[in-house]
C-alpha cells in the first residue's frame, strides 16, 4: 500500500492512498478524462497535466491488474440518477466481462447496471490473487477466512471471485455506505435471502472520514461479538472505494445479487418485491425456508460433538426442518409435495421406533466399557450371542 501527497493534476496537494505498488488511474467519468498518478520518491505525481480519455477498456484493464488503483475524482458530481423503476431489458453491458473465468456473469451484471446509473462509478476490481474473497475458493486454503467461517462460502462456485470494488466520488460514497448500513441494519430480505445472507460484510464510509464496515454474517471469528454488527479497523482506502464481500454461494445468483443492486439505487421494497424471483414464495413459505435454513446450519447441536442429544432426537429435529424446506418450494407440485412429506413422515416414525436407550449407547467421548456394560443391561441373555457376532466382524 502507498500513501503520500499528489503532486500536479486535479488531486495536487491532497493525500491519496494506493493499494497497489506503481499509483493509480484517476477517473471523471461524467466527463470522460482521467490521469495518471505515478509513485515515485514517496509521493504521487501526475504523469501528465493533460487528460486521457476515459474509456471502458482503459478503466476495465487497469481494475484487473494489480499495478495501479482506481479513484474517482472526489468532488460531488450534479446530476440526476436515474430512475429506481427504470426499465433494464433490452440495455446492452458497458463493457464485456474481461475475465469470464475468474468473474461471474451475475457479479459482472451487477457491475455494468450500477455503472450505468452511477455517474462517479469506476471499476475497483473484482478478480485478485490475494487472500479473501477477491480470490477463487479453490485457490485459497481452508483457513482462509472467507471459506472457513460460513458455510454458504463453501458452497456456490469454486473458480470464480467473490467481491467487487467501487471507486465512487465523496458524495456517492456517503450515499451507497448509508443505503447498505440500513438494508443491513435492519434486515431488509434483499440483503438476507430466503437462504441466508448475501453479503458477507461491505465497507465504505458515511462520512469520508472513518471507514465503516458492517459484517452480515460470521462476526464472532472477525471480532464482532455477534454473528453481524459493524467491524472497526478496516484500511482506510475505503474512503475512496465501497468493497462487497459476496457470500460465495450466490456469486453467480442474480436474483440475490438483483437485491444488492435495488438497495444500492435506492429502489424501495416494495418495488423490487413485485419483480423478485425470490417472491414466487409466498411470505409464509420464505419464513418456513428461513427457518428450516436457521435450523440445519445453526441451532442444531451435533449429535456427536459437544452438547449432543440422543440421536433419534437430532434426527427428528432434521426431519422437521427438511419438512419445512419441503413445504417452502414453491415450484415443487402439491403431488411431489404430498410425496415428500409422507417419505419424511415414515422416515420420522422409523426412527422413533429406536428405543432411546439403544442410540444412548453409542458416543465417540464412551469408553468400550461403558457400551459394553449398557448393551449387556439391555440385551440380558443374547448378550453373548450377540457379542460373538460382533467379534467376528
Amino acid at each position: 500500500m502507498r500513501e503520500g501527497r499528489c503532486h500536479g493534476g486535479p488531486l495536487d496537494g491532497q493525500v491519496r492512498i494506493s493499494r497497489y505498488p506503481s499509483g493509480f488511474l484517476l477517473g471523471d467519468k461524467p466527463t470522460g478524462r482521467a490521469w495518471f498518478y505515478d509513485w515515485r520518491d514517496d509521493a504521487f505525481y501526475v504523469r501528465d497535466p493533460e487528460p486521457l480519455p476515459l474509456t471502458d477498456d482503459l478503466m476495465v484493464s487497469i481494475a484487473e491488474g494489480e499495478e495501479y488503483d482506481v479513484l474517482a475524482l472526489p468532488e460531488t458530481v450534479e446530476g440526476a440518477e436515474s430512475p429506481p423503476d427504470v426499465d433494464d431489458e433490452g440495455v446492452e453491458t458497458l463493457a464485456s466481462n474481461p475475465n469470464p473465468t475468474r468473474i461471474s456473469t451475475a457479479i459482472w451484471r451487477l457491475w455494468s447496471d450500477f455503472d450505468r446509473f452511477e455517474a462517479s462509478a469506476l471499476l475497483g476490481g473484482v478478480y485478485a490473487a490475494k487472500p479473501g474473497y477477491h480470490n477463487y475458493r479453490g485457490a485459497l486454503p481452508s483457513s482462509d477466512y472467507s471459506v472457513r467461517d460460513v458455510v454458504a462460502d463453501r458452497r456456490g462456485s469454486g473458480i470464480k471471485a467473490s467481491a467487487i470494488d467501487l471507486s465512487l466520488s465523496d458524495a456517492a460514497m456517503r450515499k451507497y455506505t448509508a443505503r447498505l448500513d440500513a438494508a443491513a441494519r435492519s434486515r431488509d430480505p434483499r440483503l438476507y435471502s430466503p437462504r441466508g445472507p448475501v453479503l458477507r460484510e461491505f465497507i465504505g464510509t458515511k462520512d469520508n472520514r472513518t471507514v465503516y464496515c458492517y459484517v452480515l454474517v460470521g462476526g464472532r471469528p472477525l471480532g464482532v461479538g455477534a454473528d453481524a454488527g459493524p467491524d472497526p479497523g478496516r484500511d482506510t482506502t475505503h474512503l475512496w472505494h465501497i468493497h462487497l464481500s459476496i457470500i460465495r454461494q450466490f456469486c453467480e445468483d442474480w436474483s440475490a445479487l438483483d437485491g444488492v443492486l435495488s438497495v444500492l439505487r435506492g429502489e424501495s421494497l416494495a418495488a423490487w418485491q413485485g419483480r423478485s424471483e425470490y417472491n414466487e414464495m409466498t411470505p409464509q413459505q420464505a419464513q418456513q425456508l428461513r427457518d428450516a435454513h436457521y435450523t440445519t446450519s445453526v441451532a442444531i447441536p451435533n449429535p456427536t460433538g459437544e452438547g449432543r442429544v440422543p440421536l433419534h432426537v437430532w434426527a427428528g429435529w432434521m426431519t422437521g426442518a427438511v419438512k419445512a424446506l419441503a413445504s417452502a418450494v414453491g415450484n415443487v407440485d402439491e403431488a411431489t409435495k404430498a410425496q415428500l412429506q409422507q417419505d419424511l413422515t415414515s422416515l420420522q416414525a422409523g426412527i422413533d421406533a429406536v428405543p432411546e436407550e439403544v442410540v444412548q449407547a453409542f458416543g465417540p467421548a464412551d469408553e468400550p466399557e461403558d457400551i459394553a456394560l449398557r448393551l449387556r443391561a439391555m440385551l440380558g441373555d443374547k448378550a453373548t450371542a450377540v457379542g460373538q457376532i460382533l467379534a467376528r466382524g
